[in-house]
């Protein structure tokens, strides 16, 4: 058997794995839908039924309003089919995230032989740690746009690197890139760098085919037109206003006491300026998300994004990835430096947000991470062939990366939804399940939005008719802009206990706002025991 067949008989074998760890059970683990999960399937279904969104607006190309968060549409479009043969499901939801998780280890693989050689030994190890990686199998088992972004992302920088070869793909090879800014915020801001990276790269091999690269960079902008009105508009900025470090008011208050402090001067206005507070603050996000901690030990702080007591890469990576870095930057300092580039793109949009490290918002860099650990193990590797104790060490490693693996799978499996259930807004789904039982018993229906945005939960899950929902909502924005439903149909949405409770009306309310003497119809428990919503009437 030749290599080239040996290779795609493993590669095929690596993605079959992949693909199998990221659908397994994904209906029910994790144990319940995000509400940016139901919000995307729900307006997925709603464009299915009524080519409109849930505000009304027909086949929005530029942002779903949604919650007032306007999310970018590519991800919603993509669940769509998915919904029209599954129906609007967990299942649905999930899978574009599942399949575009597994499709990047070919577009790594891919990438790897494009950027190393194509007789390199890296490719393949570099899908095999893809298709095994925590950080990438916990994304993509759950809706996140940052998951089908981080393949785009790949996908393209495989393409620029493919055109050195093969001109003509200089007309779509930019086309990743733009579908990375209608899927992921900050894919707005990394894909344009990286793909300057990847133009300052190549630029000599593709500077001679003008023509394809000027056709391709057209068709790159006139993709963009639809967008770009929101990319400017007040509502593009909203989100990054309420998340970002540079209006944290505290820094500046700390500039001026300093100052004052001081008297005044104009040395003190220069050392206490609020632009070195803010650059510090800048710099100490961004090495938040390189903690060893972070990406060894514990992972994200937010059980979404991690099982809490693993990191996002293996601890057993870590040896292999110095050892990358080390190879790389030795032998190959060209894709050494793009490499680089590529990270801290990656990072810099994560590190304007106050909330670090944070898996999510930094999963573009994923593919650096994964593609230095192969080049560090097949160095590794090709070093053992002729070591006296090679074979020993080779075991040694092969059972450390087995013991890593296999203690993550156990854990996400089998003690993961049952540990983080109510981290995943667990309890909607059953409740409404219950008060369907109930049958027409009740003229109304009051459900708490302490777990989440509750109104969205109960289109999803009683599969609302989309116009219905137009015609009787009540609804408005709040000053800071975001959306809120109180009422539609029978339903009607709380954020506080009630003041009032009334006859021939079920309540769903957190165990501690039932009142003395109701009538308590169940309680719906968390998967650990924890009681989570109680249905009652009085």
């Amino acid at each position: 058997m030749n290599r080239a067949v040996r290779t795609w008989i493993l590669l095929t074998g690596i993605v079959a794995i992949g693909f199998f760890l990221r659908v397994w059970h994904v209906d029910t683990n994790p144990p319940s839908l995000s509400w940016d999960e139901v919000s995307i399937g729900y307006n997925a279904y709603s464009i299915l039924k009524t080519g409109k969104d849930e505000h009304g607006r027909f086949l929005p190309v530029d942002t779903f309003i949604a919650y007032g968060d306007y999310k970018p549409p590519l991800a919603i479009y993509a669940t769509v089919p998915f919904v029209a043969f599954l129906g609007l499901t967990e299942l649905a939801v999930r899978l574009p995230s599942a399949v575009a998780g597994t499709l990047t280890i070919l577009a790594l693989f891919a990438l790897g032989r494009e950027l190393f050689g194509r007789k390199s030994n890296i490719p393949l190890p570099a899908a095999l740690v893809f298709a095994l990686s925590p950080w990438s199998i916990q994304l993509s088992r759950a809706g996140f746009e940052a998951n089908i972004a981080t393949g785009l992302m790949v996908l393209g920088a495989y393409l620029v690197l493919l055109a050195r070869r093969h001109p003509q793909v200089l007309l779509a090879c930019w086309i990743p890139f733009v579908m990375g800014v209608y899927t992921f915020n900050s894919a707005r801001y990394f894909g344009p760098f990286l793909a300057l990276g990847l133009f300052v790269s190549v630029r000599r091999d593709i500077m001679g085919h003008k023509k394809f690269l000027a056709s391709g960079v057209l068709i790159g902008i006139l993709l963009l037109l639809p967008i770009i009105p929101h990319l400017l508009s007040r509502q593009a900025r909203l989100r990054f206003n309420e998340v970002n470090i540079f209006t944290d008011a505290s820094i500046v208050a700390t500039a001026n006491m300093r100052s004052a402090v001081d008297g005044n001067t104009w040395w003190a206005k220069l050392v206490h300026n609020r632009r070195i507070g803010y650059t510090r603050s800048f710099l100490e996000h961004f090495f938040d998300n390189l903690e060893p901690r972070f990406l060894f030990i514990t992972g994200d702080g937010n059980p979404k994004f991690s099982i809490q007591d693993i990191g996002e890469l293996y601890l057993v990576d870590l040896p292999f990835l110095l050892l990358g870095v080390y190879w790389i930057m030795g032998r190959t300092p060209g894709a050494g430096w793009f490499l680089l580039w590529w990270l801290v793109m990656a990072i810099v949009p994560a590190a304007t947000a106050r909330e670090t490290p944070h898996a999510l918002r930094i999963e573009d860099g994923l593919p650096v991470f994964l593609l230095v650990i192969a080049a560090g193990l097949s160095r590794f590797l090709e070093g053992m062939r002729k070591a006296r104790f090679g074979s020993i060490l080779v075991a040694l490693v092969l059972f450390l990366y087995l013991g890593n693996i296999a203690y993550y799978l156990h854990n996400y499996y089998i003690h993961y939804p049952w540990e983080y259930s109510g981290e995943w807004q667990y309890g909607y789904k059953q409740a409404l399940a219950d008060a369907n039982k109930t049958g027409n018993t009740y003229s109304s229906i009051v459900l708490t939005e302490s777990i989440g945005r509750a109104y969205m939960y109960t289109l999803f899950y009683e599969r609302y008719n989309p116009m219905a929902f137009l015609v009787s909502k009540h609804a408005y924005f709040d000053a800071a802009g975001f959306y809120h439903v109180t009422a539609f149909g029978k339903y009607h949405f709380v954020e506080a206990t009630p003041s009032s409770f009334e006859p021939h009306t079920l309540y769903i309310l957190p165990p501690e706002e039932v009142p003395e003497g109701a009538h308590v119809i169940n309680t719906v428990r968390l998967l650990d025991g924890k009681p989570a919503l109680v249905l009652f009437d009085v």
